[in-house]
């Protein structure tokens, strides 16, 4: 008993691996793109400021000294 070649090969390859991993096109325009640098350099001020920031509240205190020695040496 034999059976037809058709109910076991698979179909016959159209040439495309896998049609879904084409590129789509680009959906962000130039505006886009301008926003995308603007946001990341305000990122980036934010966190430079952010740091800044830190970095005074973490520094010695200078209470009891005049404000003409505040940058003149360590406290002690």
């Amino acid at each position: 008993m034999s059976l037809p070649t058709d109910d076991i090969l698979p179909e016959e390859p159209t040439g495309e691996v896998v049609h879904w991993m084409e590129p789509r096109p680009m959906q962000v325009g130039p505006a886009g793109i301008s926003a995308a640098a603007a946001t990341a350099f305000l990122v980036g001020v934010a966190a430079t400021v952010g740091a800044f920031l830190l970095w005074r509240y973490m520094a010695p205190r200078r209470e009891g000294l005049p404000p003409w020695r505040w940058g003149r040496g360590p406290l002690h």
